[in-house]
């Protein structure tokens, strides 16, 4: 697994170090320029090694020395930076910063930031306005939350913020999600999008660690809303949102600040922001549930500072982590992916060094980085461009006038959104492919000419992974014809590889026809096979009983 997320910075001094189980608490330098009481972010190489961290405002290296000051991220902004790599070079990252509109100074600026360059002693810092145009956002306030998910290709990024519509500071306002893709051409605006919602500008946004929906922790509203999101297109689906309202158990308790899944992606959970001498609750809600309701798996009493409970955060070690206001030590959900109190939560799982203190904020991270061994399905390590052409070949298969389903069961090719569960619907575990031709409506297959036709095989289940997936054979019946007549090219041994849950890949193929004696009805026959299916995300309940005789002594 990628090692990115291996040293943290936060609070008052305070860090971590994932490179021991349990992390071993480290000294770090943030909160030494101003203060850093919400936001942060850090960063390590693939090998886990510490590269810099920041509050939004400052920036510090792996030796805790200040390299740069006067970001314009804000010490009371939830999420007040995040830190992505800049898919287009090793040595280079990008800082990107949030206001906090509930500190009242202003001017908002919304998104900022810079690239860094690390390549240098010195270091270089290249302003994110000279690299970037962004539509307006007069008659936005910025909402305090961002972050971003790794790209399906396993290469680029997407960076979502959220806006109020209208200078509202610290009311609430009409919601609208901003997209960006980030490349080695850049930072791109994809689209912006309203959401339908009133949002509060407290609290965090989170991706799930596969990178399939994301969750917002909706401040005073006291709700968290989560929504589906395709790592592949960047498309958050609106209309499918899932609202869940906290329990109401005093007046004071119903703000929603932190918020987190489960390594699995099954179950959420997120924590009030209570202040005074009140307890702060955790809470989990089981996502695989047709009715998603909250319970209280902990609480954490408040030792008379600002707040009980800040952020969660997963940790590479699978455990969430729980920050308390102005504390020496932090809590932690320990089983996570356990349904209910199993989930075992403890209110001081490790003690921070000596002379440092959490505050509200833990490391605002990139939720689901990819393994940096994998091989295939697109990902760094094989074949760089391998998604990137994928995606060339779907565009010319989609410009075809004719398509043929194998399968009239399966859904049509380059779905956007898949439902199925394989296991749980009992259906045969075969991909859908789909064969695409012709020009046009009066274009043909005929003799003495090539065609160029394109093969898409999709994995319409969302619950399953095919592995070592290859066509072995395309050939025409009847068989007739020996290679100097019809030829289909290539012919045989297509690698797949693998086939991830709800996508598709595409291949093309040349049907050149060299005589005139050809001309008669085919059938394309596709011959194909795979090594496993790998079962991606599933949650079942079963109960097994054995007989069991207790006889007289």
């Amino acid at each position: 697994m990628s090692k990115i997320n291996q040293n943290w910075a936060f609070g008052n001094k305070a860090g971590l170090d994932f490179s021991t189980n349990p992390p071993t608490s480290v000294a770090t330098a943030i909160g030494s320029v101003g203060s850093a009481k919400e936001g942060c972010a850090s960063i390590s190489d693939d090998n886990g090694n510490l590269l810099f961290y920041t509050d939004g405002m400052s920036v510090w290296d792996n030796t805790h020395t200040v390299k740069m000051t006067g970001l314009q991220g804000d010490f009371s902004s939830t999420q007040s930076a995040i830190i992505v790599p800049n898919p287009g070079s090793n040595n280079e990252y990008y800082v990107f910063t949030m206001d906090g509109s509930s500190n009242a100074s202003g001017p908002f600026n919304h998104l900022n930031g810079v690239l860094i360059d690390l390549s240098s002693l010195t270091w270089s810092f290249t302003p994110l306005s000279n690299l970037m145009t962004l539509p307006s956002t007069t008659g936005f306030s910025p909402c305090e939350k961002i972050t971003a998910v790794q790209h399906s290709n396993c290469k680029d990024f997407w960076l979502i913020t959220v806006l109020q519509k209208g200078i509202v500071s610290t009311s609430e306002g009409s919601g609208v999600f901003r997209i960006l893709k980030i490349t080695a051409s850049g930072v791109i605006h994809e689209y912006d999008l309203p959401m339908n919602q009133k949002i509060v500008e407290i609290g965090y946004l989170k991706g799930s660690p596969n990178g399939t929906k994301l969750a917002l922790a909706n401040g005073k509203k006291g709700n968290v809303l989560v929504y589906d999101f395709d790592p592949a297109t960047g498309i958050i689906d609106i209309v499918g949102v899932v609202n869940i309202d906290i329990p109401i158990t005093t007046s004071d308790n119903t703000t929603v600040y932190g918020v987190e899944f489960s390594p699995d992606n099954n179950l959420l959970y997120y924590a009030n922001l209570v202040s005074g001498r009140r307890e702060g609750r955790v809470f989990q809600v089981d996502l695989t549930s047709n009715s998603p309701v909250s319970i209280e798996v902990g609480a954490f009493k408040n030792k008379e500072e600002r707040y009980a409970i800040g952020a969660l955060q997963l940790g590479p070690d699978g455990k969430i982590y729980i920050v308390k206001d102005n504390e020496n030590s932090l809590g932690a959900i320990l089983k996570p992916n356990i349904v209910g109190l199993g989930c075992t939560v403890d209110i001081d799982y490790i003690t921070l060094q000596k002379g440092t203190l959490g505050y509200l904020g833990l490391p605002n991270l990139i939720s689901n980085p990819c393994p940096d061994d994998d091989c295939g399905c697109g990902c760094t390590g094989c074949n760089d461009e391998a998604e990137s052409q994928n995606e060339e070949l779907i565009e010319r298969a989609k410009t075809k006038y004719n398509t043929i389903k194998s399968d009239q069961n399966c859904p049509d090719p380059f779905m956007e959104h898949c439902k199925l569960n394989a296991i749980t619907n009992g259906v045969d575990f075969k991909p859908c492919f789909s064969f695409h031709w012709g020009d046009g409506v009066n274009d043909q297959i005929e003799e003495h000419d090539t065609e160029v036709f394109y093969l898409t095989v999709c994995n319409t289940f969302k619950d399953i992974k095919y592995n070592g997936l290859r066509i072995t054979k395309v050939t025409l019946t009847p068989d007739i014809h020996p290679l100097d007549k019809i030829h289909i090219v290539p012919d045989r041994f297509v690698n797949l590889d693998c086939l991830e849950p709800c996508s598709c890949q595409t291949r093309e193929f040349a049907m050149i026809n060299r005589a005139n004696d050809t001309a008669g009805n085919y059938t394309l026959e596709v011959e194909y096979c795979f090594d496993s299916i790998s079962l991606e995300s599933v949650k079942t309940n079963g109960k097994v009983e054995f007989p069991l005789e207790i006889t007289e002594d």
